[in-house]
């Protein structure tokens, strides 16, 4: 159960027909218990700020770690790898984004991507750019779908007076604030801002970035974000550059997205982030049984 900013973990000390009895009066829905399950530090905060920072000065000054293809590489992306690193060495022995949790998205994802990424060589003639787009997808997704969410939103939660180290109780502001600052600043890099001429334009990037954002800091997996932003670089361009496959390339990017947000869900409750809780508890009733024995 989840009141206000903090999540409440209620412990069942009642017996089934006593449960049973409590929430007769309504019915049962699925809610996440907060945020992912991470672990931050004033020194965690500051790497992924530093990899924010990084990849937004050198994205527009035009300085790369080198390129494959066409296709630069950041040099936030060390930065961010040891970002990873850091979390899931904290996180190390309670719930994380184990692999099982994901496997049919695995499977399917990988098969997908597999295919894209041949295809792309084959039909554009550049494997090597087709490996850079991936690189580059993992980058953005570690940096603005991780980095910037974490800083921005642990900036709100500690100014709400919330427990800022852990996600998991930053309540839904933070989260939110974090997934749309972040949002905002992945629109804003100059590649995109040269493809925005309008609004809808301008909200495609942001919606991406709200849904892509919104998986990884609910379940704390990133690698599923990355290979769909991976999918949707290698369709675009290879559509941009063969006609008529305009069509498949949004077939492919919205069944993608769906699979994203469904996958999503499925292993918030096989990892226990999102769990069955009644609508309504009639706590006399509890009370009564107790009072009877």
């Amino acid at each position: 159960m989840t009141g206000g900013p903090q999540v409440v973990e209620v412990v069942a000390v009642a017996g089934v027909d006593e449960v049973a009895r409590a929430t007769a009066g309504g019915r049962w829905t699925l809610r996440w218990r907060g945020w992912a399950d991470w672990s931050l530090s004033r020194a965690t905060i500051v790497l992924a700020a530093a990899a924010v920072a990084l990849d937004v000065t050198t994205a527009w000054t035009g300085v790369s770690l080198g390129a494959l293809g066409r296709i630069s590489i950041s040099p936030a992306l060390p930065l961010a790898l040891v970002l990873v690193a850091r979390l899931h060495a904290r996180r190390r022995g309670r719930t994380g984004p184990g692999r099982g949790a994901w496997r049919e998205f695995a499977v399917g994802v990988g098969v997908v991507l597999a295919f894209t990424t041949v295809g792309y060589g084959v039909a554009l003639g550049r494997p090597v750019e087709a490996v850079g787009l991936i690189v580059a997808a993992v980058g953005e997704e570690l940096v603005f779908r991780l980095a910037a969410v974490l800083v921005i939103g642990a900036a709100v939660a500690a100014v709400l007076g919330r427990d800022w180290a852990h996600p998991r109780r930053w309540g839904a502001g933070p989260g939110i604030v974090g997934l749309t600052g972040a949002a905002l600043v992945f629109t804003a890099l100059p590649g995109h801002v040269d493809q925005i001429t309008g609004a809808t334009t301008s909200v495609s990037f942001a919606s991406l970035a709200l849904v892509l954002g919104y998986t990884v800091l609910r379940t704390g997996a990133v690698w599923p974000a990355a290979a769909v932003h991976a999918l949707l670089n290698l369709t675009t361009i290879t559509a941009w550059n063969q006609h008529g496959l305009a069509g498949l390339r949004l077939a492919i990017g919205a069944g993608a997205l769906l699979a994203l947000v469904a996958a999503a869900d499925v292993a918030g409750r096989r990892l226990g982030l999102r769990v069955r809780v009644p609508t309504v508890v009639d706590l006399h009733a509890l009370h009564d049984e107790v009072a009877t024995r």
